[in-house]
């Protein structure tokens, strides 16, 4: 099992992450070119918090 690339939460089966095949098909340019997401590599997994919270920052720039 993977661990968050952000947080290092432990995944587990039934919730639901992310990775960046997954960021790169849902979320518009703003969100993929945030830092934290930039500096994912390819086996990278991000859990459902962490992308709520990226998602508050980018929103606040806006």
């Amino acid at each position: 099992m993977k661990n968050c690339f952000v947080c290092g939460k432990k995944k587990e089966d039934y919730e639901v992450w992310w990775n960046k095949l997954a960021i790169a098909i849902t979320y518009d340019s703003e969100f993929q070119n945030n830092d934290i997401v930039c500096s994912m590599s390819d086996k990278s997994v991000m859990c459902h918090k962490c992308i709520k919270t990226i998602e508050k920052i980018v929103e606040e720039k806006l």
